[in-house]
């Protein structure tokens, strides 16, 4: 009886691991795209229209600067509620800053180390923030200003990194790179590739993996002096500190050390380097894949290289597109195949508006069995919106939408620092401010059907990351015509 039974248990095991071995996934079908609508609510109180804010308080900070010195100035910006000192210091480039990976790592264990050291208590509020073209070092001090200065000015002088544990940053960065290729991150690192060309001077300037295992004090030395010589400089501080007569004069002494060093002011390269050497339409109607054995989940990347391409104003035609499809709630593909088709948690459109670079990427991700009808339902949207324009309803809703952004960044202490920072680099003056506003006032239906078609009547490009063995299939089926190609090829 017991042989008997052992055998039944067996023999049932064996036909569960058999039933398991050929379940079948079920793929999610296609559907046709499905638009927001823009109905008045009934009962609803009566709004009145948004009014665009004036691009001259967007640039106050620039009418009242004060020149610290020759490569030095002194951007005082609204007052917050707090009453800390407030001070934010900022190298910046038209050229790209190579290696700025490196010196963010190192500054922020720099930070660390201060904050050990320093008798100020405000020291662990140091940070630091940085993007391709620009390094931030920022406090917010109840103490003295002028000892919360004498921290920022650290970081740039020659002995900066003498203490520095440099083995701990390299580290650091090889601990950031198995990080990235274990979150997904990786898959953003590739569209980079993928949308800009590998040989593009902005990922030449990024993750170079030698120095994770060569970096020294010499190194580092020269990367944070090429930043140097580079940069111009800009101290943001609150309106109070801007009229403190030993504050300007210890930083017009106390920042010779680094600011004198600094060039002229950078041009923008002229080298094939600087530019997309992407074509504008994905011709070849490929799909790269980066393969995630085991994912349940498949991460999308869709978009287009803009730049030379789009008259006019490219950088806020980039800007409507991306709100127009990708925003949040009303936005056309968030819309259906969130709140309509339930096939993702998130789907978005952004616009990157570098100096050297500008791309249109829609981005989010789904669940293994809805990646074609995802990725299907994504390149619908964007036909049509290049077929048949806009109800008069729903551009007066992407005008609110564009026009709330501009007012709530003007009451963000810090999108108001972000900002300067941008116009620092890029030079927008007032006149384009108020053209933009302008030409986003007077757009009609019409005129964002040719935006729409400038650009998505072009093929995109896609890059995914997930598992590869298991919707290999589905994607050949729903996107016959697209070619699927691994990243693993060299891509």
């Amino acid at each position: 009886m017991r042989y008997c039974l052992l055998g039944g248990l067996l023999l049932s095991m064996l036909v569960g691991l058999v039933g398991c071995q050929q379940t079948q996934i079920e793929f999610t079908p296609i559907a046709e795209p499905s638009l927001p609508e823009f109905k008045p609510l009934q009962g609803a109180p009566s709004i009145p229209q948004l009014v665009q804010p004036a691009a001259e308080q967007i640039l106050l900070a620039h009418a009242s600067a004060v020149q610290l010195s020759a490569n030095l100035t002194l951007y005082p910006v609204e007052d917050r509620t707090s009453t800390l000192n407030h001070m934010v210091l900022v190298a910046y480039s038209q050229q790209p800053m190579t290696n700025i990976d490196v010196l963010v790592q190192a500054f922020r264990d720099k930070a660390l180390l201060l904050a050990q050291q320093s008798t100020l208590a405000c020291s662990e509020n140091l940070r630091v923030s940085a993007s391709m073209h620009s390094v931030s070092l920022s406090i917010d001090c109840p103490d003295s200003a002028v000892q919360a200065s004498e921290l920022l000015m650290q970081f740039w002088r020659p002995d900066s990194f003498s203490q520095l544990d440099i083995a701990n940053v390299r580290r650091q960065l090889k601990l950031g790179k198995h990080i990235n290729a274990y979150s997904g991150a990786e898959i953003d690192e590739l569209w980079a590739k993928i949308i800009l060309g590998e040989q593009h001077i902005y990922n030449q300037a990024l993750n170079d993996e030698s120095l994770a295992d060569t970096l020294d004090l010499a190194k580092l030395n020269q990367i944070k002096q090429q930043i140097i010589d580079q940069s111009q400089w800009a101290l943001l501080t609150n309106q109070s500190l801007s009229q403190d007569k030993q504050f300007i004069a210890n930083w017009r002494q106390g920042a010779n050390a680094f600011t004198e060093q600094s060039a002229q002011p950078a041009t923008l390269p002229t080298s094939t380097t600087a530019k997309s050497m992407v074509s504008a339409s994905n011709t070849e109607k490929t799909i790269v894949i980066i393969d995630a054995p085991g994912s349940v989940q498949t991460q999308v990347r869709i978009g287009y290289p803009l730049d030379a391409r789009l008259q006019n104003d490219p950088s806020q035609d980039c800007q409507i597109l991306a709100s127009w499809l990708g925003r949040s709630f009303s936005g056309r593909l968030y819309y259906d195949l969130r709140e309509v088709r339930g096939l993702t948690y998130g789907i978005y459109g952004r616009c990157f508006d570098n100096p050297l670079s500008r791309t249109l990427k829609f981005y989010g991700s789904t669940k293994l069995e809805h990646t074609g009808a995802f990725i299907t339902g994504v390149l619908d949207h964007l036909e049509l919106a290049a077929e048949s324009s806009a109800s008069d309803a729903e551009l007066s809703a992407l005008k609110t939408y564009l026009n709330s952004q501009k007012i709530l960044r003007q009451a963000n202490h810090y999108a108001i620092e972000a900002d300067t920072i941008k116009q620092l680099i890029r030079g927008k003056n007032i006149k384009q401010q108020q053209a933009q506003n302008q030409r986003l006032d007077a757009l009609t239906p019409a005129q964002l059907q040719t935006i729409a078609q400038n650009v998505f009547l072009n093929t995109p490009y896609i890059v995914i990351r997930g598992d590869e063995a298991k919707i290999a299939i589905d994607l050949a089926q729903k996107l016959p015509s697209w070619k699927l190609v691994s990243a693993a090829d060299g891509n």
